[in-house]
């Protein structure tokens, strides 16, 4: 179910389960990055086929000049199934070494189909290992990050919590990180916390495509975040008596990133807990001529 971004209401839709049906954390989770990919494979197939690596008829294969930016990746499953299962270069932020071939075996190779799970099993480990040095890159630190808060939620020092847009400063300052975001075509942002609104800010300033699904909100230490207050029938308080509330929960989060351009769009995506994506295609926004 997606929807055409107008600023109103967004994540509204997030109906509470009754208590009968919930299930257990892990369990309800345990296939989310699985579905996330298959979702992101069907939403940018353009921008992943840049990024794949490509074998001829002699088993021969040539690596894109393009990759997938993963922000705030943590162990490495999504960028592991990118890597192994959709043979797309990766190219991953997190300040914690991940190590994505542990990362698959224990997370990704028990779901997979009992053939690939034969064709793997048959493979020299170091086959899986060349492969993933090939195609996958670890920048292990983090991204930047305005509103004095690091990806992890850990607090820092910072002067920019009022809103300003240094998250491009910092990013500039990085050749690195800076590089990683001109050559990637899409960014995504799984539960990144920290780093959320600083991935649309860095989206949008270089017009790439991309992916957030908000987690933690962090209210008190991202004070500059504001948005319309809701009134009674669930409606945006617009003219004379519109007011601006500060940003406190995952409702208010969601509406807070989609504001920044009519053109996102807001999703809930296929797998349960905080399953509201963010996305853009990144051909249109608002600042445009018309």
């Amino acid at each position: 179910m997606e929807t055409e971004n107008n600023s109103k209401g967004v994540g509204n839709r997030e109906d509470k389960p009754k208590k009968s049906q919930r299930k257990r954390h892990g369990a309800r989770n345990q296939h989310r990055h699985k579905h996330f990919v298959k979702w992101i494979a069907n939403k940018f197939p353009n921008e992943l086929k840049m990024a794949k690596e490509v074998m001829n008829e002699e088993g021969d294969s040539t690596l894109p000049l393009h990759h997938i930016l993963d922000v705030a990746g943590g162990k490495g499953e999504l960028s592991a199934r990118m890597t192994l299962c959709h043979k797309l270069r990766v190219q991953m932020v997190d300040p914690r070494q991940a190590d994505i071939y542990d990362c698959f075996q224990k997370h990704v190779f028990r779901s997979l189909p009992k053939k690939w799970q034969q064709k793997i099993d048959s493979q020299d480990p170091s086959q899986i290992q060349s492969v993933i040095e090939r195609r996958f890159k670890q920048h292990v630190k983090f991204f930047p990050s305005d509103g004095g808060v690091n990806n992890d939620g850990s607090s820092i020092l910072s002067n920019k919590n009022d809103g300003s847009n240094g998250v491009i400063e910092e990013l500039q300052s990085d050749k690195e990180l800076l590089e990683a975001v001109k050559n990637c075509t899409l960014i995504i942002g799984m539960h990144a916390d920290g780093a959320t609104e600083a991935i649309v800010e860095i989206a949008l300033h270089y017009r790439k495509p991309f992916i957030v699904v908000p987690c933690c909100v962090f209210p008190n230490l991202f004070r500059h975040r504001l948005v319309p207050m809701i009134d009674d029938n669930g409606k945006e308080c617009g003219g004379d008596e519109a007011k601006m509330v500060p940003v406190r929960n995952h409702e208010q989060f969601c509406r807070y990133l989609a504001m920044k351009d009519s053109h996102f769009v807001v999703e809930e995506l296929p797998f349960e807990g905080r399953n509201i994506g963010i996305w853009w295609d990144g051909k249109h926004k608002d600042q445009d001529p018309i």
